[in-house]
């Protein structure tokens, strides 16, 4: 065939590959709503445009760019997060430098990028604390499969295996009105001369990788998430000990998550409750049945340490619900009657599986304790604007 005959024939298989994936999230056996099929399609949408984000505008690994989503939805993406990554060919020499900021969890992690073919890899994984830092704030580190030269700074060349990975950077915003991003620079110190153009050849390659990924992850994730139901983990969380292995899918071991289907109805509250351990920081959300975070620039979907209110017994009290309950601590089901929970506890010394209790709406406050914050409608209201523009600056928006 001629190029143009093998550009064509890709590009039908793209569109075939994406229908295969709006075939998955629309199947009427699925037992979802016909709203929750179209965020479905959505999802689909939003995995495409980050593989053509990543395949075909950032996947030269002589030419890296730290780049960044908006909105990432993958995964049950953190709300707190910002996330960049790059692609790497260790066979060469990278160099990341910038300025730490003072973001609440700042972290790095180098991975073989084979979600859906093989299990992920870690070949080196940093905390922002495990960095040599000067007085402005300022670092620089070394990935390579080289040696570390004679003049190398103690902690700042990491000699790792010649191999494709992918460069993953972590930020979390605990306070999102005043914490400050990283900022970050990410070269190869072998490039020398600047990309050429892409060939009909790299288009299909390209093509071929955009469509197939988009097509997995979106269908991967559904899958993921049925498992709880699978498992029967609805408005129940596993103990650490029952939780499925997920080493392999690129998550950070850093940190301990819970993940479950919460379920609650119209007129009802669930209410989630725990002692936080001591840890470098905690984090709550809910996510829809596509594995996606819900909407954390217009509603309440999340709450971390710096953003919950402790009752004086050392607990945590979470009103799940449709509704304001008038109390500080609330997550918006945003009309959605069910989706995932996750819970992330980064560096903690224990691992406390919290609890829930499905009410009725009029019963909520009979199962508070008298210390238990509440928030005015204008409060709250003042509270999700400032929350609003502080996620919308994150992401320069």
């Amino acid at each position: 065939m001629t190029a143009s005959e093998d550009l064509h024939e890709a590009w039908v298989g793209f569109c075939e590959g994406l229908k295969g994936a709006v075939d998955h999230v629309v199947d009427p056996d699925r037992e979802v709503s016909d709203d929750e099929r179209a965020e479905g399609v959505r999802h689909v949408v939003r995995m495409l445009s980050m593989q053509l984000e990543q395949v075909f505008e950032n996947d030269d690994p002589l030419h890296p760019e730290l780049g960044w989503r908006y909105p990432s939805k993958m995964g049950q993406d953190n709300p707190d997060g910002l996330y960049q990554t790059a692609p790497l060919d260790l066979a060469h020499t990278y160099r990341l430098s910038g300025t730490v900021g003072t973001v609440r969890s700042l972290g790095f992690a180098i991975m073989t990028w084979t979600f859906g073919t093989a299990p992920i890899r870690q070949l080196v994984e940093l905390d922002g604390a495990d960095l040599m830092v000067g007085p402005d704030g300022d670092f620089e580190v070394f990935f390579s499969s080289q040696p570390a030269p004679a003049d190398a700074a103690p902690g700042t060349w990491f000699e790792l295996e010649a191999l494709p990975t992918r460069l993953l950077v972590r930020q979390f915003f605990a306070d999102w009105e005043t914490e400050r991003a990283a900022e970050l620079h990410l070269e190869c110190l072998d490039a020398s001369v600047p990309p050429p153009r892409l060939t009909s050849a790299d288009v299909v390659d390209k093509l071929g990788r955009a469509g197939a990924m988009s097509s997995f992850i979106a269908a991967y994730w559904t899958e993921f998430g049925e498992g709880h139901l699978t498992r029967g983990e609805i408005n129940r969380f596993a103990e650490p000990e029952a939780l499925p292995d997920t080493s392999g899918l690129g998550g950070t071991e850093r940190q301990a998550y819970h993940q479950c289907l919460w379920r609650v109805g119209a007129d009802e509250v669930l209410l989630l409750s725990f002692t936080p351990p001591a840890c470098h920081y905690w984090e709550i959300q809910l996510g829809d049945r596509w594995y996606q975070s819900l909407d954390y620039i217009n509603r309440s979907i999340t709450i971390n340490d710096a953003q919950a209110a402790v009752d004086d017994d050392g607990v945590v009290r979470i009103a799940i619900c449709g509704h304001d309950p008038g109390i500080a601590n609330w997550l918006d089901t945003a009309g959605v009657a069910d989706g995932y929970i996750t819970v992330r506890y980064n560096l903690a010394e224990s691992d406390p599986v919290p609890e829930f209790r499905l009410l009725a709406a009029a019963e909520l406050d009979d199962h508070l304790p008298a210390s238990t914050a509440r928030l005015t409608s204008a409060e709250r209201t003042a509270r999700q604007r400032s929350q609003r523009r502080a996620a919308l600056g994150r992401f320069r928006r």
